[in-house]
Order: C-alpha cells, then sequence, then structure tokens
C-alpha cells in the first residue's frame, strides 16, 4: 500500500451502500456559498463566506465534509462525518468545529424523512448565568438539516433547542458546487 493513503482512498472491504449512503455520495464536491448566523435569533444575522470540500470514506459508508468560514471576524474550521446506519436505520453524524464546539465532539442521529432532508439531533452543555448570577450547566439540543434541492445546490441548517425545548434558527449555509475550469 502506498504511504499516501487515507480514508478516502485506502482500500476496504466490499460494502453494499443502502439508498440513503447514495443520498450522501451525491453531495461530493467542491462547494462555497453564504452564512447567515444568529446568535441573537431576533436580530440580523452574521454574514460570512464558506468553502466546503466533500469526500467520500471508507468505500462510501460516510461523507466527511471539511469546512472553513469566518465567525465573529475570526477564522475557524470544522469537519462534520455523515453516515447511515443500516443496522439502526437512521443517520449519524460527528461534528468538530473550532468555533460552535470549541474542544467536544457533537454525536447526532436521525430517522431518513420521507423529503429526502438528512436531519440529525445531538446537544451541547453550555453554561448559562440565572437571575442571582450564578452560573449554571444546561444541555441544549442541536437539529441539523441538510438537504440538496439540485445537483449545484446544498443547503445546512441548524436550529439551536432550548433546554425548555423552544427552537429557534442558528446557522444556515447555501453552497454552490464549484466547477472545475
Amino acid at each position: 500500500m502506498s504511504q499516501d493513503w487515507n480514508a478516502t482512498n485506502a482500500p476496504t472491504t466490499q460494502f453494499d451502500p443502502a439508498p440513503q449512503h447514495q443520498l450522501l455520495l451525491r453531495m461530493t464536491g467542491d462547494w462555497e456559498g453564504p452564512t447567515s448566523t444568529w446568535f441573537d435569533p431576533t436580530a440580523t444575522p452574521e454574514e460570512s463566506r464558506t468553502h466546503a470540500r466533500i469526500e467520500p470514506l471508507l468505500g462510501g459508508r460516510f461523507v466527511r465534509v471539511d469546512y472553513h468560514s469566518t465567525a465573529m471576524g475570526k477564522p475557524h474550521a470544522g469537519q462534520l462525518i455523515l453516515g447511515f446506519d443500516k443496522t439502526e436505520e437512521h443517520f449519524t453524524a460527528a461534528w468538530v468545529d473550532s468555533f460552535h464546539m470549541s474542544a467536544n465532539m457533537m454525536l447526532s442521529t436521525g430517522a431518513p424523512r420521507e423529503d429526502g432532508h438528512v436531519s440529525v439531533l445531538g446537544g451541547y452543555t453550555a453554561s448559562m448565568c440565572d437571575e442571582q448570577g450564578v452560573t449554571q450547566k444546561q444541555k441544549w439540543g442541536w437539529r441539523t438539516v441538510i438537504h440538496q434541492p439540485d445537483a449545484d445546490t446544498l443547503v445546512l441548517q441548524s436550529f439551536n433547542i432550548w433546554p425548555e425545548g423552544r427552537e429557534d434558527r442558528a446557522v444556515e449555509t447555501r453552497l454552490t458546487r464549484r466547477r472545475q475550469a
């Protein structure tokens, strides 16, 4: 085996993909487009530009989304690995990000939807001050929805879910496939 191998090109055992794997594989390629981030769901979102590369992993079992952008005027990058668990019949996701996730990893799952969108739900812990100024740790939810309206458009939407259940839009990225000249 060549020393220049990685999870995108290393040989693997035969794999029989489910239709959901084919859905993920259609996302492969180079992408870029605008991202809107709502730090306050009632305010105007912060706008930035995102660049992404999506590659198949381990013979099509997963796809990896590598991306970079800015948030609050500072550079950030992240990686999202998406798959479909044929045994459990749900999508799986593992996400790391230098802005949103700090040094944590978010794991998410979600059942296939009739509309073909990938929708996964994970969670994170945030420290918030209560009315008396005491810092409390709270569990928040994070729902990510990914869909491809056409072959050259990819939309990623994320929603913050408050501990009491209220859901607010948090991030929307609308990517366009970059064609090689």
